[in-house]
């Protein structure tokens, strides 16, 4: 028998030149996407500390997009976080933990969860599948759950009006055929006396035997990672480009503009910037925070992930920002710390620029606030 041929019990020995066609042409689209991402970093980094962490970030986008594509099940699916402590990409917030199960709109499934005691909870339904863009096709926020005194509810996602057996205590929630996600946001002020919520999904429809990897969902699946991984490595060049060649002011734009696009609820809003300072400069955000009982202000990266976030202070919230007696905040953008009472400084840990992302819910519009780069010794003097 030559090595070419295939033995009786169906394992082959020789070449895999005609094997799985729609997976090897799917991988080598990996491949080719990571070398052409690589020199996009070498490209646009403007110094060694951008390109190490742009290569970084391009590596933890890969797991991320990995996880929430090659690993997807609509048949039996889970809720997977997509961030977490040392991952913070995509133009994620740290003071926002999102979760998100693949779906498939023809099937039923129910949530069950606790609502626990965060700042805001929020749960959207995303349509499209493939390569297609996704849409928000339903969205449930915290106030509309039927939440029991005992802090539980429960949610169930279908096509039809299920039974009253199965929907007793529950929400139903009409989805379409091509419904592909669900997302789980939770908005978190004080993640230290906070409790998290809780929630799980089970399939309503009982699910077939786990198959054996198929040559066609497979390639489906790597095409996904490829595309998502592209997307997201890119958002310096596509979303608000101009950002990085005028620093130092923020703008309003939606939310869901940023990132994923599913890590963010319908009724969060968002003001974004770019800072370029050199060794002696800081900048100095004066604000006037909205009304809301959520929001957060972070610094990124120019690949839009976040500094540091478990051992530097690049990031704050409505429970932990100082504010003045007015009931303003102040922040100052800064390689150092400027030592003055009353000031959040937001540390940049040496780099030279990077974003600043603004974000909050339940206010549609954009809170008073002012940006200006100043000497970082005169931001002790009086104003």
């Amino acid at each position: 028998m030559s090595t070419d041929e295939t033995p009786a019990d169906g394992t082959r020995t020789g070449a895999a030149h005609d094997l799985a066609p729609r997976t090897r042409e799917a991988w080598q689209l990996v491949r080719s996407m990571l070398d052409d991402l690589t020199r996009i970093v070498e490209t646009d980094a403007e110094s060694e500390l951008e390109l190490m962490e742009g290569l970084r970030a391009l590596a933890r986008l890969t797991a991320l997009c990995s996880e929430t594509s090659v690993d997807a099940d609509h048949e039996l699916p889970f809720f997977r976080q997509l961030n977490t402590p040392i991952r913070q990409l995509g133009a994620a917030n740290p003071f926002v933990t999102t979760h998100v199960a693949i779906l498939d709109g023809r099937l039923r499934y129910r949530i069950r969860g606790r609502r626990g005691t965060v700042a805001g909870l929020g749960f959207q339904v995303l349509a499209g599948r493939g390569l297609a863009p996704r849409r928000i096709a339903a969205y449930v926020p915290d106030h509309e759950l039927p939440v029991l005194p005992d802090g539980d509810f429960e949610i169930v996602l279908s096509r039809h009006e299920p039974p009253p057996h199965l929907c007793q205590a529950a929400l139903w929630v009409d989805i379409p055929d091509d419904a592909s996600a669900v997302v789980a946001s939770q908005y978190v002020a004080d993640p230290v006396h906070e409790d998290p919520a809780l929630h799980a999904i089970e399939p309503l429809d009982r699910p077939a035997p786990p198959s054996l990897p198929h040559d066609h969902a497979l390639g489906q699946q790597l095409t996904e990672l490829a595309w998502s991984v592209a997307r997201l490595a890119t958002l310096h060049r596509t979303v608000r480009p101009e950002l990085l060649a005028t620093p130092n002011r923020m703008e309003a734009i939606p939310a869901a503009l940023l990132g994923t696009g599913a890590s963010t609820s319908p009724d969060d809003r968002c003001l974004i910037g770019s800072f370029r300072l050199a060794a002696d400069e800081a900048l100095v955000i004066d604000l006037l925070p909205p009304p809301t009982r959520w929001w957060s202000i972070a610094l990124e990266s120019v690949w839009h992930e976040c500094f540091d976030v478990r051992s530097r202070p690049t990031s704050a919230s409505n429970a932990s920002a100082a504010r003045r007696p007015d009931g303003s905040v102040r922040f100052v953008v800064a390689a150092r710390d400027p030592g003055v009472p009353g000031v959040n400084w937001l540390d940049t840990g040496g780099r030279h620029r990077g974003f600043v992302t603004l974000r909050w819910i339940d206010h549609p519009e954009a809170p008073p606030l002012v940006a200006r780069v100043l000497p970082l010794r005169a931001v002790a003097l009086p104003d």
